[in-house]
């Protein structure tokens, strides 16, 4: 029985990403006093030779005349600030409830900062985490920095910015009207930008260099990440970027905005596919095709005041959630002005058109594990809910073909592109360790192994809203490379003797380091890569695929229905490996 719960109590850790333990309100430390220009902050001393300021507003709330707007400046404030609680999370929906429960307040646009307790005697480098959730969940506290400032000497900021379709939404209604910023619909990558001006103006009176700035993030921060160092609007506002289990992936913006049935589709979440379903869900049309009609009939005016006149409640009512948290919403426009309208991987053969910066790119070896641990195909449940792999084998086979789809258009493809462009100033990792306890029933280290999202724990250290279990030492070695990078743009052996040097990536060779305990070959550098074309060869080979039509669908699944391969064309070597037979739409599912 004890173990059971132990199972259910890990797997909702793992489920959630991350849950916020609620401590006893601290105490004011009136030695934490600071006075940055928008106005005076106290917080309180960590447990871990650090000082904490939370909720530190960054922008107006982005509500009311200012929702779907670009965020505004806040006027500096008069009094002290007690930086005691982290601010409300932003708009989203609950993991562990009813698929459409949502808490959180528009007025979340804060920031938290965690500097060495005592205070350093000269500027420290600055690290800015923006936290994962697939755009559309997710919160600041998800990268808690106390420990990872006291032990490195760093100052750590994390953020919120705006969610899902409040900060993702992309319409003619929003055009009118409106400075190029409005119009973009990038409401939530502005408000990044935004919290990154606020640090450049405030860090210093924190300890921090404001002309030594690394954004990290993993997941859909690190998605936003590469998009800083894309946006014009960008530059000049961080020196260095950190990439976790990241993409390159931009929408355009007939897929962000048209109805699925037009002659260039938007996706089922589209902003007119969205205003469908809301008007449906209001008893306004009965139907799409009435819904259709009658928003083909409101002026952009009409549009935006009914948009305007729901609450966040009644708009994440009508989403299409698809697990821990998350819905389907088109991010990151390319609207010309925040983003580019070309393809990143384009865009980045030519220093002269982004942030070019020092790099680190990585993955975790089993990323999409934890996407893939409960497929039916592939994992049965005991009593209902404890997983239990059919053929372990095969389950390591296919979830390492998606796995290493992601390591390819994540890191290497990216990184041969921008080694060519800026020279050996991009770093790669792959994150191994896989140690996670057997609880008996489930086999942890077999089930998730280096899943994705595993490696942050090892950044931010053990806490009470990470992990319960990882290695200490590889989660030390790990913070010091990370700290490294961001002193001065190349991690080296981490300030550590003992540890290997971490050298850019290269064509061939010694190209990316291995992040794994001991037990596994620890630490090292590694020739390892992965392309899309080795991927589709070992495909194409590999003797395992009992039918044809499972080889397929694989393809289908990596190359055709994946949204980041927009601009490859693969259906040549879909209908070469004898695949024309099954529709890639088959698989949509």
């Amino acid at each position: 029985m004890k173990k059971t719960l132990l199972i259910v109590l890990v797997l909702g850790i793992l489920i959630a990403g991350f849950i916020i333990v609620k401590r006893w309100p601290p105490s004011a430390d009136t030695a934490s006093l600071r006075q940055p220009p928008a106005g005076a902050v106290v917080g309180f001393a960590t447990q871990h030779h650090s000082y904490a300021w939370l909720g530190i507003p960054y922008a107006q709330p982005p509500v009311n005349e200012l929702r779907w707007r670009a965020p505004q400046p806040l006027p500096a404030w008069q009094t002290t600030r007690e930086a005691l609680a982290y601010g409300s999370i932003c708009p989203q929906l609950k993991v562990f409830s009813s698929s459409h429960t949502m808490h959180g307040s528009e007025d979340c646009l804060t920031l938290n900062v965690w500097a060495p307790n005592p205070a350093p005697s000269t500027a420290l480098p600055v690290m800015v985490w923006i936290h994962g959730g697939g755009n559309s969940m997710g919160y600041s506290a998800m990268g808690q920095g106390e420990r990872l400032a006291g032990a490195q000497h760093v100052v750590v900021v994390s953020l919120n910015y705006r969610l899902g379709v409040l900060g993702w939404l992309s319409h003619p209604a929003l055009r009118e009207h409106s400075s190029p910023e409005d119009a973009s619909g990038n409401y939530g990558l502005l408000d990044q930008i935004a919290a990154l001006q606020w640090v450049q103006h405030n860090i210093a009176a924190f300890g921090g260099d404001p002309h030594n700035i690394t954004i990290f993030g993993e997941s859909a921060g690190a998605h936003d990440v590469m998009m800083l160092v894309a946006s014009p609007l960008a530059k000049g506002l961080f020196q260095r970027a950190i990439s976790q289990s990241g993409s390159l992936h931009t929408t355009p913006v007939t897929t962000a905005e048209n109805y699925r049935d037009d002659a260039e589709s938007g996706t089922d979440g589209s902003s007119r596919e969205f205003i469908n379903k809301l008007l449906i869900a209001d008893g306004k049309a009965a139907d799409r095709a009435a819904a259709k009609a009658l928003q083909q009939h409101m002026s952009n005016d009409d549009l935006l005041a009914y948009l305007h006149s729901k609450s966040p409640q009644q708009l994440l009512a009508v989403v299409s959630p698809r697990g821990f948290g998350m819905y389907d919403v088109a991010d990151n426009f390319r609207d010309g002005y925040v983003l580019p309208n070309e393809p990143l991987l384009q865009r980045f053969t030519d220093p002269s058109q982004y942030n070019a910066v020092p790099l680190i790119l990585g993955t975790n070896r089993d990323e999409m594990k934890f996407f893939m641990a409960g497929d039916p195909e592939l994992v049965d449940k005991r009593l209902g809910f404890i997983p239990r792999i059919k053929n372990l084998d095969e389950y390591n086979r296919i979830t390492r073909y998606y796995s290493d789809a992601w390591k390819a258009l994540a890191v290497d493809e990216p990184a041969a592109v921008l080694q060519r462009a800026q020279g050996d100033s991009v770093f790669v990792y792959r994150f191994d360790w896989r140690n996670e306890p057997n609880l008996g029933l489930v086999d942890l280290g077999e089930w998730l192994g280096a899943a994705h999202g595993m490696e942050i724990t090892f950044i931010f250290g053990k806490g009470p809203a990470n992990l319960p279990f990882i290695d200490d030492i590889l989660s030390a070695q790990m913070m010091r490379y990370w700290s490294a990078f961001a002193r001065d743009g190349r991690p080296g052996n981490g300030g550590d003797s003992t540890l290997p040097q971490w050298t850019a990536w290269q064509p061939a060779g010694p190209r990316q380091i291995i992040f794994d305990d001991a037990a596994h070959g620890g630490v090292r550098m590694s020739d390892d890569g992965m392309t899309l074309a080795q991927l589709k060869q070992r495909l194409h080979d590999n003797p395992q695929f009992k039918q044809p039509m499972d080889r397929c669908k694989v393809f289908a699944k990596l190359f055709l229905l994946n949204p980041q391969m927009l601009g490859f064309d693969n259906q040549p070597e879909y209908e070469a490996m004898n695949c024309a037979q099954w529709p890639p739409e088959r698989f949509a599912n």
